[in-house]
């Protein structure tokens, strides 16, 4: 029995390194986008392509923020729907309550008032925002820059950058839709865990 306790500890403080990391690696990567867009603004008027590459970085930087918060709600899943009813199941007694406490849910350590959103743990839709929305600006900014200089052939690579850029930031902002729906929905089945018949009363 102490075995497997001293296991499952393990194993939870594990977990939450990992869940700071995934924190830690999302927050730097938003601050990263910020300083990369206002870096690439700057360059425009001496690098031809700054605005697009920064436009695909972003789009970039978003698939990596959104796989680090994703990281983080699977994390807690399992945390809340395996590791804890395990040990909870072990010792009786209502062990590992942050997430509930957390969301201020009825039942279990209802202290704090129901959170308003999902996104506002998080900010997902407030992130996706930050990176989602600057590429077709860009790419607008781009057009608008270097269109009456270019003529001909180097018109032609112009529009074909700019498309390849968008279609890029299309198949993103796909991703954004389903990152979204996901974290919604594994929210939605961590609450169930957290409120299903028996534990609200623990």
């Amino acid at each position: 029995m102490s075995d497997a306790n001293d296991i499952d500890k393990a194993e939870y403080d594990n977990l939450r390194a990992e869940n700071l990391f995934h924190q830690t690696n999302a927050s730097a990567i938003f601050g990263l986008n910020v300083v990369g867009l206002g870096v690439g603004v700057t360059a425009s008027g001496s690098i031809d392509a700054a605005l697009l590459v920064i436009a695909i970085l972003s789009c970039v930087l978003w698939s990596r923020y959104s796989d680090h918060v994703m990281a983080v709600f699977r994390i807690t899943a399992y945390i809340e729907m395996e590791l804890r009813p395990r040990m909870v199941a072990r010792l009786d007694e209502p062990v590992l309550g942050w997430e509930s406490f957390l969301r201020g849910l009825p039942g279990r350590h209802a202290r704090l008032p129901k959170l308003p959103s999902v996104d506002s743990r998080i900010g997902v839709l407030v992130s996706s925002t930050a990176f989602m929305l600057p590429p077709p600006l860009l790419c607008a900014a781009f057009v608008v820059q270097r269109w009456a200089t270019s003529v001909g052939a180097r018109r032609t690579v112009l529009i074909t950058a700019v498309v390849l850029v968008l279609i890029v930031w299309l198949y993103s902002m796909m991703r954004t839709v389903s990152v979204v729906r996901w974290i919604r929905a594994a929210d939605h089945r961590i609450v169930e865990t957290i409120i299903s018949p028996g534990e609200a009363n623990r």
